[in-house]
Parts: C-alpha cells; sequence; structure tokens
C-alpha cells in the first residue's frame, strides 16, 4: 500500500472565508484578539477535544486532507517528537466570522491531532460515508501499526508519564529506572501538558483578499498547487467553481454559496436550499460506489483514478461536456467558463448554479437513472468505459457522452434510438476491441480529453456501419470493423499476457471475471444490450399486453428504461424497417500540439503522469 493516502479531512472544519453569516462582533472580540496576539499553537490545545484548535478553519477551497502517505505521517512524527525544526503554521483571522483560518499548515496541524486522538481517518463518524471506507480504514490501520513501531503511539507517552510520576513518587530517579524510550516519552509527554511544546504561528494581515493571495503565493512558491487549482481558487466566487467544489465534496462539507440579500425571493432560497442534494446526487452517480479489485461484479462507479485522486480535477473536464457539450481542455477555456459570473451578487450565481446542477444531473440521466427515468440507457460502465483489465479509460466515458449528447434534444432521441437499434452489436464490438482501442489512444492520441473526438468520430462511423448493415451479425462485420478502426487509427496489437506462474493475480482475476461476466449478462429482450438489475431499469412483457391482457412474473423481463418506452421505432429498426436516420454530428477539430498552450491533461497529472 506503498501509494496509500491517509484521510484526515475530517479533523480541520472546513469553511468559507468569503460569505459569512451575521454575527455580533463582540462575540468573538476578546477571542480574536487574544489569538492575533499569539505568535505560538500549543500542543496541548491540539490534544484536547475543547482546545483551540476546535475554532481553526480550512478555507472552503483548500484541497482534502489526504495528500500524505503512512510513511509522510510518521517522517513528520519523529520531528515533531525529536524536536526538529517544523515551518510555522500560517493563520489568518476573519474578524467578520470570528473564525481562524489555516492557510499552510492543515496537514501538519491534521497528522498532530490524528496521532493525539488516535484517530487516522476510521472514526470519523458518518464524514467518508460515500467514499472507500475499507480502504481508508486499511490506510488508518496500516498508519497506526506504523507509527507505533517508529515514533510509539501518543496513549504510549502518556503511559510513559504516568510510570515517570509514580518513579518519582517513590523517590527514584526515572532516568535510570526507565529504559532511554520510555524515558523520552515521559518528558515528550510532560512538556507537552505543562505548554511548553508550541509550533511556531505567523498572521496574515487584512481582509479575505488578502488571506486568498497569501494561500495562492504559499502554495505556489512550494509548487504544492497543481495550475487547475490556482485557477479553480482565483474564480473559486464563479458558480461554475462553486458547483465544482460542492460535487467533488458531495454537498458534504464546507459553505459554499453565498448569502443571498435580506429580500430575496423565496425561489432564490429553495434554489439554495436544495443544492446540498443536488451536489450529493451527482457525486453518486460519478464515484459511487468505490472502485475495488478485483472487480467481481457490475457495479463500478462512472469514474475512477489513484486513491489520493482530486475529484475537482474529473469534475472540470466532465462537467464542460455535460452542460455545454464543450472539450474544455485547455486552462483558457476553463477560465471562460468562471469568468461569466464570478464578480456577480450572490443571487445571479445561485441562479447560474441551479441552472448547472440540473443540467449535469438531466444529462447523466440519458446514461443511468436511478428511478429508472425514461430517457435513461441504462448503460453498463465496466463494459463501455473500462477496458478488458478494468482499468478506467476516461477517454472512452468522455468521447461517448460527446457522441450521445450533441445536437437538439430531438437529434439526441433520435442518436439514442439508432444506438438501441444496435446496441448488441455495438457492445460486442467494443468488448472484443477494446484493449486494442485503449492502448493506441494512450501511445497515440493521448488521455482523457484529447482522445475525446477520437472516439466520438469513431463511435459515429462504428453506428452508421452497424445501422447500413442492420441484418449483419458483429461477427460478420469485423473485417469492416477491424478496417475502421485501423482508419482511424486506433488499431494497437497488444501483447499476450500469458504468463509461467501457476497462480493468477489480481489482475488476471479481474479480466476474466470481466469476461464472464459480459459473455453471461442479462440482456434486454427489446435491443439485446446488456442489462444490469441493480441499476433503474423497467419491465416490459414479452407477450403483448394487448394481446393478452395479463400481466404475469413470468413473461415480464427487465428493460432499459429507453427501450421501454420508444419499443417500436426500435424493433422496427432491428427488423430493417427503420424510421429514423442517423444525426449527424458536428465534432471540433483536435487541438493542434503547441507548447505555448497547455493542456489540462498536463496540468493534472504532469507529462508521462496520464492514467488512462
Amino acid at each position: 500500500m506503498a501509494n496509500s493516502r491517509v484521510h484526515l479531512d475530517h479533523l480541520i472544519k472546513r469553511q468559507s472565508i468569503r460569505y459569512f453569516a451575521q454575527v455580533d462582533e463582540s462575540d468573538f472580540s476578546e477571542q480574536a484578539s487574544i489569538g492575533n496576539e499569539d505568535r505560538s499553537l500549543r500542543y496541548d490545545d491540539l490534544m484536547r477535544i475543547d482546545g483551540w484548535i476546535t475554532q481553526i478553519r480550512k478555507p472552503d477551497f483548500q484541497r482534502e486532507t489526504n495528500a500524505w502517505t503512512p510513511k509522510d505521517c510518521v517522517d513528520f512524527l519523529d520531528t515533531v517528537v525529536y524536536g526538529k525544526i517544523i515551518p510555522s503554521i500560517i493563520l489568518w483571522l476573519n474578524k467578520e466570522n470570528g473564525l481562524v483560518y489555516v492557510l499552510d499548515g492543515a496537514h501538519r496541524l491534521s497528522v498532530l491531532r490524528a496521532w493525539m486522538l488516535d484517530d487516522w481517518g476510521d472514526k470519523a463518524g458518518n464524514y467518508y460515508q460515500r467514499r472507500d471506507i475499507e480502504t481508508i480504514k486499511n490506510t488508518a490501520s496500516e498508519t497506526r501499526t506504523l507509527v507505533h513501531e517508529s515514533v510509539g503511539l501518543f496513549n504510549d507517552y502518556k503511559h510513559a508519564y504516568t510510570e515517570f510520576n509514580k518513579i518519582v513518587d517513590e523517590g527514584k530517579a526515572p532516568k535510570t529506572e526507565m529504559s532511554e524510550k520510555r524515558f523520552h516519552q515521559a518528558v515528550f509527554y510532560n512538556r507537552v501538558v505543562s505548554g511548553l511544546l508550541t509550533l511556531s504561528v505567523q498572521w496574515e494581515k487584512g481582509d479575505y483578499e488578502s488571506a486568498e493571495q497569501s494561500f495562492l503565493r504559499i502554495n505556489r512558491s512550494g509548487q504544492a498547487l497543481d495550475p487547475w487549482e490556482a485557477t479553480l481558487i482565483e474564480y473559486r466566487n464563479s458558480s461554475y467553481a462553486r458547483c465544482i467544489m460542492s460535487i467533488a465534496n458531495g454537498g458534504e462539507s464546507g459553505h459554499y454559496w453565498p448569502t443571498p440579500s435580506k429580500d430575496v425571493s423565496a425561489d432564490i432560497l429553495e434554489k439554495l436550499q436544495g443544492f446540498s442534494a443536488k451536489a450529493s446526487q451527482i457525486n453518486r452517480k460519478l464515484f459511487v460506489p468505490p472502485f475495488k479489485q478485483p472487480i467481481s461484479n457490475l457495479n463500478v462507479p462512472f469514474m475512477v483514478a489513484p486513491e489520493y485522486f482530486q475529484k475537482h480535477k474529473y469534475l472540470l473536464e466532465i462537467l464542460p461536456l455535460l452542460t455545454h457539450r464543450t472539450i474544455a481542455i485547455t486552462d483558457e477555456k476553463q477560465t471562460e467558463l468562471m469568468e461569466k459570473d464570478f464578480e456577480k451578487p450572490a443571487n445571479i450565481i445561485i441562479t447560474n448554479a441551479e441552472k448547472t446542477l440540473t443540467a449535469v444531473i438531466n444529462s447523466l440521466d440519458h446514461f443511468v437513472s436511478d428511478i429508472g427515468n425514461s430517457k435513461s440507457l441504462s448503460v453498463v460502465p465496466l463494459f463501455y468505459w473500462y477496458n478488458n483489465n478494468g482499468k478506467f479509460v476516461r477517454a472512452l466515458f468522455y468521447g461517448f457522452v460527446y457522441w450521445l449528447l450533441a445536437g437538439s434534444e430531438d437529434d439526441i432521441k433520435n442518436r439514442k434510438i439508432i444506438f438501441s437499434t444496435n446496441r448488441d452489436r455495438f457492445e460486442s464490438i467494443l468488448f472484443d476491441y477494446k484493449s486494442e482501442i485503449t492502448a493506441s489512444l494512450q501511445l497515440k492520441a493521448g488521455a482523457g480529453l484529447k482522445a475525446t473526438t477520437k472516439i466520438t468520430e469513431f463511435i459515429q462511423d462504428l453506428m452508421l456501419l452497424l445501422n447500413s448493415n442492420i441484418n449483419k451479425s458483429a461477427e460478420e462485420l469485423d473485417e469492416e470493423v477491424s478496417d475502421l478502426i485501423q482508419k482511424k487509427g486506433l488499431m494497437y496489437s497488444t501483447k499476450s499476457k500469458a504468463k509461467k506462474s501457476r497462480l493468477y493475480s489480481s489482475q488476471d482475476k479481474t479480466t476474466i471475471n470481466i469476461r464472464e461476466m459480459f459473455t453471461s449478462s442479462i440482456c434486454c429482450h427489446i435491443c439485446g444490450g446488456v442489462v444490469n438489475i441493480q441499476q433503474g431499469l423497467q419491465y416490459d412483457h414479452s407477450q403483448d399486453f394487448a394481446t393478452y391482457g395479463f400481466t404475469d412474473p413470468e413473461t415480464g423481463k427487465p428493460t432499459h428504461p429507453f427501450c421501454n418506452n420508444f419499443k417500436k421505432p426500435i424493433q422496427d429498426g432491428r427488423k430493417g424497417k427503420p424510421s429514423i436516420v442517423l444525426p449527424k454530428i458536428k465534432v471540433s477539430a483536435e487541438p493542434e500540439e503547441d507548447n505555448s498552450v497547455k493542456q489540462l491533461a498536463f496540468s493534472f497529472w504532469g507529462d508521462g503522469e496520464y492514467p488512462e
């Protein structure tokens, strides 16, 4: 678990520094005055449940506190217990709400508090309920074990201190009676509870704009912020940026939305109150259930990445596709989306955010709907945008989104009818050629948004080929499909994964499981495509109800909701009597390679570090 990350986001609350509740300054003026003069943060404040640390907040735009590995945590604690130099914590006092915000040092404070409370993310209650709880707990256990073996649990220090005092009371010398390690732990704990150990604090002066700029300056100088993060923070007042931050956190934490004026309409307040539920719904649809290897069932998330992945990164890529049908591949295009209202009043930001969140939900409903929405294709992500080794390939997702949602509502409906008419053969061909296609994308086109148009063009041309050969099977079209893939530059020979070892690896098991699940899948009796009975489906009479006049479970079949509601044109098309023409699609030109234009893929992952 060398790459596992410790989840400590719950230990310091998150709060907006720009928007604040109207409060009586007399309630906190004394505290604020004391805090602003204090250049030290005592360790004993960190160990108390009601210590001064409870008054500290993280700015809502700050990344989640989950970037450190267990070894990083141990290395820092080693620095702490052996009195090595620790950089200053940088704080800012918001005189409007009386809260203190940590601009630099949130990880250091969180690790110290985690050590003292023995909470490495597995005692956070429901805070991480939408995450991979088992991974978080396993990492917490790993961290606790490593801490115990290296620097010792904080409770060990407390027990050593108790032993120290007992020896003193007996008139003996602790240094000679105790082991060197236990003596050191007792002395350290004594210095903590005596208030002698402190962290150096620097205070940022000025208003929230000064605090924001300080945060950017600090993190940029340390090269800890990716360019996308800096852009997101600079335009964080925009509805677009706030939607991303709220969705990334599942609507759980942070005060992302501005306080509207007192004379605001009831409609605005109703929109504002519904944001948490909408953001949570989008987060669940995109990122839940958490990804696990080996894959053993059809339920995988729409989007997945390494454990330390920041959801903001993928949201910056997918939201423009879902809301504007735009491939926002450059920082400049992202900035355009954020600039539109970032200086507008709260009421406009709230109204625009409502439009964005609603548009995302409506777009995702075309793919999967928990309640069996009639427009849902109920696609199975595992067979569409995961390769046959179980690796998420976001270019396949983006390309399918861009293809399906292009044009008018009628274009989308007609495209879905043609897709459903040919769905079984499309899924079979995609499954057979996915490994070659994804290998080629990685080698030639690049990852993510950079390959979106190539996938879109391929899907369009493949659908035209299938629809013009409606009576031919996928096997009969194999040579033509192979020619099409080669023409599109998507054919790449993959080497055999055969090996001499007798045992199957976790990766091998996933590959086998995916193959077997696909070949033995339940299929929609209307389109022949794969059905996941744990998704939002509808049920149809396999024997026409109008003819037989009764409902019998023996003749009922699970179907994709869209198939059930557009059954006749789909069935007509499959019989060779199509009444729908596949709408044309205008594909934006691929961005030219230009070193002066920084593409988001580079900003996200660094050169040569693309996940698929």
